[in-house]
């Protein structure tokens, strides 16, 4: 079997050795995969520590075997050139929540190009936007769920509604089950469905109420996604982004 060109988005890392890395990439031919780069911190290594920070896009060239849960990488370069994720600390939190998300929400190795494609423009836009992005890490969740299978049905919306996530859709009463969210909290979830990512910056929520929102949509997921337990980078984001 010949060797693939492969895209990649580096969702994290942990050190193998004193020298190597073993790095979770989702990709757009094999879905999720786990890969061994050897000699990455040797003095003479042809690849830098810094092409698999979280959320890096990296092209590579790869052998892949059946059945085998570790890979290795040749020929490994960065294919897009980020200007403040890195550097920024707001955006910096944003994409450690990021990476911890979809390390605990993607499992599957078939590949799935809209969801790489979306991944890929969404990194993009936190890159370069100038606006306020203190809602995005709750568009990220919303629209993740899409592809996830679990995408609330948003055309039962109502003024005064209540949002029941154990359906995934609002009502006009209140469930009897503890899991909905009130009143406030399903109207800014409505918002948050009716708009891109250029009109985050125009969402005037209130900052108490947007910390609750991005806690029930953890919720949202332990519901509804098998072995999800929740996330612990999302209190970081409590102070960074306030």
């Amino acid at each position: 079997m010949g060797a693939d060109k492969i895209r990649g988005i580096v969702l994290n890392q942990i050190r193998y050795s004193d020298t190597s890395l073993i790095v979770k990439v989702y990709t757009d031919t094999f879905g999720l995969q786990s890969y061994l780069i050897k000699g990455v911190f040797q003095k003479r290594s042809k690849f830098r520590p810094a092409l698999f920070q979280p959320m890096s896009v990296i092209q590579f060239v790869s052998q892949h075997k059946q059945g085998k849960e570790l890979h290795y990488m040749q020929e490994i370069s960065l294919e897009i050139s980020f200007h403040q994720l890195h550097q920024d600390m707001g955006k910096n939190a944003v994409l450690m929540f990021m990476s911890e998300l979809l390390s605990h929400a993607i499992h599957s190795q078939e590949s799935d190009p809209d969801l790489f494609d979306f991944l890929i423009q969404t990194i993009q836009w936190l890159d370069l936007t100038t606006g306020s992005y203190a809602a995005f890490p709750h568009y990220l969740m919303l629209e993740l769920s899409r592809f996830l299978g679990f995408y609330p049905k948003n055309n039962s919306f109502s003024n005064g509604a209540t949002f029941d996530m154990m359906e995934g859709q609002y009502k006009k009463q209140q469930p009897e089950h503890p899991y909905f969210l009130n009143e406030s909290l399903s109207d800014y979830l409505h918002q948050l469905a009716s708009i891109v990512p250029e009109q985050l910056a125009s969402l005037k929520w209130n900052p108490n109420y947007r910390r609750q929102l991005l806690g029930e949509l953890i919720n949202y997921y332990k519901l509804h996604l098998p072995g999800f337990n929740g996330l612990k980078s999302h209190e970081i984001l409590r102070v960074v982004l306030g």
